[in-house]
């Protein structure tokens, strides 16, 4: 019997910057949700941290996925942890944390 092995995941190369002209018009993305009403409730900062961190590494890690799929937070900060290099393992920790206490609040609505 064959063991097949699922693919890599593709690189990410994470957040980009972009120029603008100046005093062309910007859009600015904050945080319009609080952490604490996110499925996932880790502060907006430490998620695009985690996922520069992890391109960097060459790995995909959607902040905005992250923030608010569960099943995908979990699976990304567990790997992070298992794998990373540097300052990635500690972040996951504390990302998993976050990721844990959310589990353990019961859901509205």
């Amino acid at each position: 019997m064959t063991r097949h092995r699922r693919p890599l995941p593709l690189p990410s190369f994470g957040p980009r910057r972009i120029r603008c002209h100046e005093g062309a018009a910007r859009l600015v993305v904050d945080e319009r949700v609080p952490s604490q009403e996110r499925p996932v409730q880790a502060e907006l900062h430490l998620l695009e941290r985690f996922s520069a961190l992890m391109a960097g590494q060459g790995w995909p890690a959607h902040v905005s996925r992250m923030a608010y799929d569960r099943i995908y937070a979990g699976e990304r900060f567990s790997f992070a942890k298992r794998v990373g290099r540097g300052e990635l393992p500690g972040l996951a920790q504390q990302l998993i944390q976050c990721w844990r206490a959310s589990r353990s609040q019961p859901q509205q609505g």
